[in-house]
């Protein structure tokens, strides 16, 4: 096997694989050749087939598969109107995507049955040469996110054709970063230990390492391609601001947090509170319908008035927001930590966002030269707004006060904000962040990591090896890639001839 170098500089192969953003993250490339092998199997396809959707074909498969989702009228290439009764069954080996859909199709309604391929491009058919396979001729609808036309004599008779790029923009409530790609159709690792372990055992830790850290470089260089193509649509600071509050959700309320900022926009939610921390939060818990109506007996003095002083910000706003304010059972509240509160996040929320200067502007002004006082300058963004420290001892509008302060974020919710939205960020914006990387703090850990690391390092691997937030993103892109499509005991899996083949 080839070894991994060490040595920075190397040039791409002729592929383009790690193109984008190189200099900030040197090897990413190094990681982004494995994934750029032939797709022999049918079981896994290129992430990269288009810069300019700085998504995978996962996630349009994940959109095709959940009706919450896939959006209820499609519209063909040629105009016609399609519903999707059925979407099919996702197939994890090689041939369509979805096995036997059912799509209702134009005014006379006529009902198809058979397969579905998804593209980002059109031309991806022909790429993958699915007109020289026979396992293609069932395909009754190519779903691509990308408007384009494939030759009819490339395709099976009668397909239809459908493009999502147009549709799903229209929603301004629909996001692609909602979508748990890792969660479809299910989730779980071989039982047997995978070939990919016993190359990898061969390797020394020095070179385990790099391959874990070239794999984290490129999850951060696509998050952020995901977010330069954000800003390009809708601006760097309201892009900063959905992203955070996506995370400030963390998993139980990220896609309502998401809405929120949608729904609210930052440039809204300044101009209408008008730099006052408590008119932002009343605006802020108005529109998420969670400002409580009514009065609490388990209500303290402070408590009634800090909320009737929300509700006299709230209720001169309230007939703008009748008709898009969300509904409180959007939000998950019970089997949250207390900590994890969405009223103690949307307070953290105003902290971060209201204030005289952007907070796009104040992170690009953190110098990244020396990753401790990078880290300890982000974390006291996250420290309450001065004035506004009602949640400094508090978990709920009901209980008594802590005895000590509770932090508005927790120390392992900044350090995934970190890595997953600031750092790409900063790279987005040509800020360098080289010097960050390998000093990015671990997040909480999580199954997920920790299954990957056992399948691919091994019963005995020692965890040291994955406590640094560069290989934990390492691992996760690593079970993205290769393991979360491969469900038939590794025996299709690309990864062990990758590693045998590619020169690093």
């Amino acid at each position: 096997m080839t070894r991994i170098s060490r040595q920075t500089g190397i040039t791409c192969d002729r592929t383009g694989v790690g193109r984008g953003l190189p200099s900030s993250f040197p090897n990413a490339h190094l990681y982004a050749r494995l994934t750029a092998a032939p797709r022999e199997t049918g079981v896994r396809e290129s992430r990269d087939s288009s810069f300019s959707f700085p998504y995978s074909e996962r996630h349009l498969q994940c959109l095709w598969f959940d009706s919450s989702f896939r959006p209820e009228k499609l519209i063909s290439i040629d105009h016609e109107q399609a519903t999707v009764e059925n979407p099919g069954r996702w197939n994890l080996e090689a041939g369509p995507d979805f096995l036997d859909a059912i799509i209702v199709i134009g005014p006379e309604r006529r009902k198809v049955r058979g397969d579905v391929e998804i593209h980002i491009h059109p031309g991806d058919w022909k790429s993958h040469h699915h007109g020289d396979d026979r396992a293609y001729s069932r395909v009754i609808a190519h779903v691509c996110y990308f408007p384009g036309k494939v030759p009819e004599k490339d395709l099976p008779p009668n397909i239809i054709n459908i493009a999502l790029r147009d549709t799903l923009k229209s929603n301004p409530a629909f996001s692609f970063e909602n979508i748990d790609i890792t969660a479809y159709p299910y989730s779980a690792l071989p039982s047997k230990t995978p070939p990919c372990s016993k190359i990898l055992s061969s390797l020394d830790p020095d070179h385990k390492a790099l391959l874990l850290e070239a794999a984290g470089e490129e999850r951060l260089r696509v998050k952020s391609l995901r977010i330069e193509a954000g800003i390009k649509d809708r601006g760097e600071d309201q892009v900063l601001y959905e992203e955070i509050m996506a995370a400030l959700g963390y998993k139980q309320n990220s896609a309502s947090f998401r809405e929120l900022a949608v729904t609210l926009p930052l440039e809204t939610l300044q101009d209408e509170s008008r730099g006052d921390a408590v008119r932002a939060y009343a605006l802020l818990l108005g529109v998420a319908g969670l400002l409580p109506n009514g009065v609490s007996r388990k209500w303290d003095t402070e408590t009634r008035a800090f909320i009737r002083n929300l509700w006299d910000h709230w209720w001169k706003q309230q007939s703008k927001w009748e008709t898009r304010r969300m509904d409180a059972n959007s939000w998950r509240t019970s089997g949250l930590r207390p900590q994890n509160s969405p009223l103690r996040r949307m307070a953290a929320a105003v902290s971060l966002f209201i204030s005289q200067e952007s907070l796009s502007s104040r992170l690009k002004s953190i110098s990244t030269e020396d990753p401790k006082t990078w880290h300890r300058k982000i974390e006291t963004l996250f420290l309450p707004r001065k004035g506004f420290d009602y949640w400094s001892r508090r978990l709920g509008f009901s209980g008594k006060l802590q005895n000590s302060d509770i932090a508005i974020v927790g120390s392992d919710r900044v350090a995934a904000i970190e890595s997953n939205v600031i750092l790409p960020f900063l790279a987005a914006n040509r800020i360098p962040v080289k010097n960050l990387l390998n000093h990015i703090p671990a997040e909480h850990d999580n199954s997920l990591i920790r299954q990957t690391a056992f399948a691919l390092l091994g019963r005995d691997q020692n965890p040291a090896l994955y406590r640094t937030g560069l290989r934990q993103q390492g691992l996760i892109q690593i079970f993205h890639d290769f393991c979360l499509n491969n469900r038939s005991a590794c025996r299709d899996c690309l990864l062990p001839k990758a590693l045998d083949n590619k020169t690093f």
